[in-house]
Order: C-alpha cells, then structure tokens, then sequence
C-alpha cells in the first residue's frame, strides 16, 4: 500500500513538472505573455465607395490589436458572394503591404450585391467580419 502512494505522488510530481508552472506561459511555440490574447481589431471596407462593372475595386482589411498593427497575421483571406448566386464563390488571399494593411484588387463583372467577408488568422485568433458591397451598372 505505502508503495501504491509514493508511486502516485511520484507521477503526480512528473505529470505538474511537465505541465509547466513557470510565470511565462508557452502556446504552440507563441509567447503568450506578448498581448497574443488581445482581441483582434479588423476594418474591412473598399475604395471607391461607389462600384460600377468593370471598375478595379480595392479591397482593404486593416488589422490591429490593442494599439499595434498587425504586419505578420497568420492568414488574410477574402471571400467573396454573389448573393442569390451560391456558384458565383471565391476567396482569396490579400497581399500584405505593411503597417497592418492587407489588400486585394478586384474588379467585378456582373451588377448585384455581394457579400465580402475578410477571415483574419493571427496566432490562436480568427475574426472574420462581412459587409454588403453593391456593385451597379
């Protein structure tokens, strides 16, 4: 009986040893005493503000969190929906051109409303928020 316990102190010892106790907490290999938990601040919207057929559209997701943009996010997509076209579908990457901008240039063939949603991936964070983009002849 008395080695029953000692062996169950002795795992319980080894299994808090390998958790970790320390005062700076590591995730994934991502320091998380770095604001990593913060939320994500994420300004989608597009110039110009008025779109036509055929007219180049430049689409901007703007990342931060707290008071820091975000130039390295995991992944910036933009999806893209023709509402009431579920075959008319796509996302895609946004290019990163620094200090916390990620952009992507599209032009749009048909007139109607489109969903544009932006999915930001930073560490273990992911936001995806969407606007209505009204495209005229």
């Amino acid at each position: 009986m008395k080695n029953r316990i000692w062996l169950t102190g002795v795992i319980l010892l080894v299994i808090l040893t390998l958790t970790g106790c320390g005062s700076k907490s590591e995730h994934n290999g991502m320091n998380m005493d770095e604001g990593m938990m913060e939320p994500l601040t994420v300004d989608l919207s597009w110039t110009p503000e008025q779109v036509k057929v055929g007219q180049k559209v430049s689409i901007e997701v703007n990342v931060a969190q707290k008071d820091n943009k975000v130039d390295k996010a995991d992944e910036v997509m933009i999806e893209i929906t023709k509402e009431g076209d579920s075959s008319n579908h796509e996302k895609v990457p946004a290019e990163n051109a620094g200090a916390g901008k990620y952009v992507l240039e599209k032009t749009f063939d048909s007139d109607g409303t489109y969903s544009i949603t932006s999915h930001v991936t930073y560490g273990p964070q992911h936001t995806m928020p969407t606007k209505k983009l009204t495209v005229s002849k």
